[in-house]
């Protein structure tokens, strides 16, 4: 498969074609942080924000390493991609309300394939989602480190952030210049009064 991903990295909430100002957030699942972050934007930002089409927000997988058990649960997310893109966001959510289930203390005695079961049954909570098609992208295909279907999106997720120099999650860029004001214990306040600065 080719180094170059086929269609920018990241998954659109909107698919605004021309939006005035895109949030790019990089947040990883494992991440408390994150999750405060994705659950303002989520459920109070966007929904405000979204009838003007200006807005939207993009969304950048950051697995980190030292939670082993992170990267399976972006795999999973971005299995939902590749079966639904229009799935992932809730996806994301579903994945970020059961966060605490895949901590380091509660998956240090698990294999890979209880995880990936216990996350698509997480997702499988998405309606319409065909789950089973989810859990097959994730399935371990080949011999050696082949991987699955959806390894290599995790490969684009991971040199993505790292050719932006993101380390720390969440991290917030604001029309491709990072904004380091902008903090994980944001209120829908703060944020809208930052972005609507930024359209004005």
């Amino acid at each position: 498969m080719s180094a170059v991903p086929p269609k920018p990295v990241g998954v659109y909430h909107l698919g605004a074609t021309k939006p005035a100002v895109v949030v790019e957030t990089y947040l990883d699942y494992c991440c408390p942080f994150s999750k405060k972050m994705f659950d303002v934007l989520y459920a109070e930002v966007m929904p405000e924000l979204k009838a003007g089409g200006q807005v939207d927000w993009l969304l950048q997988n950051v697995p980190q390493p030292w939670h082993p058990q992170s990267a399976y649960m972006h795999e999973v997310a971005l299995a939902v991609k590749m079966v639904d893109e229009s799935k992932f966001f809730a996806a994301s959510a579903a994945i970020f309300a059961a966060q605490a289930q895949f901590f380091d203390d509660k998956t240090a005695d698990s294999t890979r394939n209880q995880i990936y079961d216990e996350l698509v049954a997480v997702v499988s909570t998405v309606e319409g989602l065909d789950a089973a098609a989810v859990r097959r992208q994730v399935a371990v295909s080949g011999a050696g480190n082949a991987g699955s279907s959806v390894t290599q999106e995790v490969k684009w997720s991971v040199k993505y952030h790292r050719a932006r120099s993101v380390h720390v999650t969440p991290t917030v860029f604001l029309n491709g210049l990072e904004a380091p004001d902008i903090s994980s214990g944001w209120s829908r306040a703060e944020w809208t009064e930052k972005l609507t600065g930024v359209l004005a």
